[in-house]
Order: C-alpha cells, then structure tokens, then sequence
C-alpha cells in the first residue's frame, strides 16, 4: 500500500508540474518617479499584487520595474494596473509601459496597428521608430472591477498570435 502511494504521489506531483506555466520577467518602464520614495510605492504594490513572485523598481536616467510573474494568474495589464495603482507623491499617478522591437515592422504596420485598434480599449500603441519597428504599449485604466480573480486585461499572449500569423516576431526591450 505505502508503494502505491508513492507512485500516486509521484504521479500528481509531476503531472502539476507538467501544467503549471513558467513564471515569466517583463521590463515595463514607469514615469511619474521621481524619488526613492516614489520607487518604494511602486515597488511596494508591485510585489502586493497576487501572482508576483519578484519585482525590482530602478530609477536612473528613466525608471523601470523588472517583474517576474505568474501569467496563469494575472497579465502585464494587471501589472500595469499594479503600477498605476500605487500612491502617486508628486501628484502625477505612475504610468507602466511595454517597449518592443518588431521584425519587418514597416511590412506589416498597418496589419498590426489594425489589431491595436481592436484593444483599443485596453492599450494603444505609440510607434517610437517606423524604420526599426521600435514601438511602445501604453495602457489604459480598467473600467470595471474584476468579476473574478485571474488573468484580465490585455496581454503580451494576445500580440503574439498575431504577430505569429504574419511570420513577425518582436523582442521585449529589457533591463
């Protein structure tokens, strides 16, 4: 009997292990800090936020947040949220954003901007850099509260599918 536990043990453990998503880092960078002070609020919602497993809010010439996250649990929509959410200091709430490169950007721009207008309501892109595909992913606040726990909001998953089904790709800008 203590065999067969075991094996049934063993069995569900690596089955979990075989379902559960790999925690993944994004760079997303954050204006409105402008002191130790404003890097503590940020980092401190941040890590608050259900699904975090690490974050680390720099402030140099810009100021980013590198955040390691759950994403079966929550989307950089709701970590952006997690950004805007903390408590502005010097009046101006803090805003995440998302910078990218995308491949053979001019070849596809209008294809891509036409999805960015389908989420219209949950980001909006800015083009930094036509020629070089630099782009970055501003996002807008939730308009309602959530219904239930988990992912919601607009998410990086979203951008790949359809970038897949144009054969481009991007690279995330990292800090």
């Amino acid at each position: 009997m203590c065999t067969l536990m075991k094996f049934a043990a063993a069995f569900f453990l690596t089955t979990a292990t075989l379902h559960a998503a790999e925690p993944v880092t994004r760079t997303f960078y954050v204006s409105g800090v402008e002191c130790g002070s404003c890097v503590y609020m940020v980092q401190q919602s941040v890590t608050e936020t259900k699904g975090v497993s690490d974050a680390t809010v720099i402030q140099l010439i810009d100021a980013y947040a590198n955040v390691t996250f759950d994403p079966t649990a929550l989307t950089e929509h709701q970590v952006a949220a997690a950004v805007s959410g903390a408590t502005p200091l010097h009046g101006k709430p803090y805003l995440a954003t998302l910078k990218l490169t995308v491949t053979d950007f001019p070849k596809h721009a209008a294809k891509i901007q036409a999805a960015f207008t389908t989420w219209k309501d949950e980001v909006w892109l800015d083009v930094l850099d036509r020629a070089q595909g630099e782009l970055e992913i501003h996002f807008h606040d939730f308009k309602t509260a959530p219904a239930k726990p988990g992912p919601r909001g607009w998410s990086l998953s979203q951008l790949d599918t359809t970038l897949k089904a144009l054969g481009a790709s991007y690279t995330l800008a990292k800090e």
